[in-house]
């Protein structure tokens, strides 16, 4: 649990904050981060929430950007109240996220992200991320206190890494995992390299870049897949400029 790390992404509620790191310490998370809080991250109101977690609060990390908040880390995963194509089949229940995360926890750090208390994460943040959760809850009023959804993915988190102390000996990877602000590279460089062939519809590109985000991340690339890719998008891109410079002769 100690590399499971809470990103909350522009928090606005001081008291949220202060709840968090108490769930935190009930579930003995990682650290702390808090990009672009709009609040004080160690606020009288975030003190008196946080009761025995006082201390992450004050090591919080706060940071400006989501990239600063995922460094390091090797597998993030979104938490969004909202149902449609930009998240496909990639959608985990809460019961699901233990075991995904089990399947990445020993190679480094992962994330779980909490988007703000109004509207939850954008879409650039959830295309960061290697899945996204979503908490059942009934279709009247689904949107669950920001330190409820945190203490919800916890516990199953808890529930999934309790007693796991060692991994089995057969299986090694294949290679230094590749980190999320590698994935990131490769997915804007595949992103440009398949809008310059027309492979995507430059008005949605959600449609495919979701889905494509999910089979890289089932794929566990490591470094050097990943810049092979990276390298494969570059020679699509010079291709394509060769070719369009052929047609204008």
């Amino acid at each position: 649990m100690s590399r499971v790390r809470v990103v909350l992404v522009r928090p606005q509620i001081a008291g949220n904050i202060g709840a968090v790191a108490r769930v935190m310490e009930n579930f003995a998370a990682g650290a702390l981060y808090v990009v672009a809080p709009e609040v004080d991250v160690l606020s009288r109101d975030a003190l008196q929430r946080s009761t025995r977690g006082e201390h992450r609060l004050r090591a919080a990390r706060v940071v400006a950007t989501l990239a600063e908040a995922l460094e390091g880390a090797v597998c993030a995963v979104g938490t969004s109240r909202r149902t449609g194509p930009v998240h496909q089949a990639d959608d985990l229940l809460p019961r699901d996220l233990g075991e995904r995360l089990r399947r990445h926890i020993e190679h480094g750090d992962v994330a779980l992200l909490f988007g703000s208390e109004d509207n939850g994460l954008s879409r650039e943040e959830l295309l960061r991320c290697d899945a996204v959760v979503q908490i059942p809850a009934q279709p009247a009023y689904p949107t669950l206190n920001l330190s409820h959804a945190v203490a919800v993915c916890l516990y199953e988190c808890f529930l999934a890494l309790a007693g796991v102390r060692h991994t089995d000996a057969n299986i090694r990877p294949a290679g230094e995992p590749a980190d999320l602000a590698l994935v990131s590279r490769l997915l804007d460089r595949l992103q440009h390299a398949l809008g310059i062939i027309g492979y995507l519809n430059p008005d949605k590109p959600d449609h495919l870049m979701f889905p494509i985000r999910g089979i890289l991340s089932r794929a566990g690339l490591s470094r050097t897949e990943a810049q092979i890719l990276i390298g494969l998008a570059q020679q699509i891109e010079e291709f394509a400029g060769e070719r369009r410079g052929e047609a204008t002769k």
